[in-house]
């Protein structure tokens, strides 16, 4: 519990949000998120983020933890 409350606030600048877009893979076409019948096609929805937190403390000090998540990632 000490160390999350020694997470430095996030930053603008240490984050990235957006959306997948359809691309080929080994020949394999994957579409885009706003080809889904079901997602309007002017979506901004994001569908992809990744965070750089610091925690401000000695032992991390300088060391950013990378956190990502989204939809149709091609590996874990």
């Amino acid at each position: 519990v000490k160390v999350l409350r020694s997470i430095r606030q996030l930053q603008l600048d240490d984050v990235v949000i957006g959306q997948y877009k359809s691309h080929k893979r080994g020949g394999k076409v994957y579409p885009a998120y706003t080809d889904d019948p079901t997602v309007p096609k002017n979506s901004l929805t994001a569908t992809f983020a990744a965070a750089a937190l610091f925690i401000d403390n000695a032992r991390w000090d300088g060391v950013p933890f990378l956190m990502k998540a989204g939809k149709a990632l091609h590996s874990r």
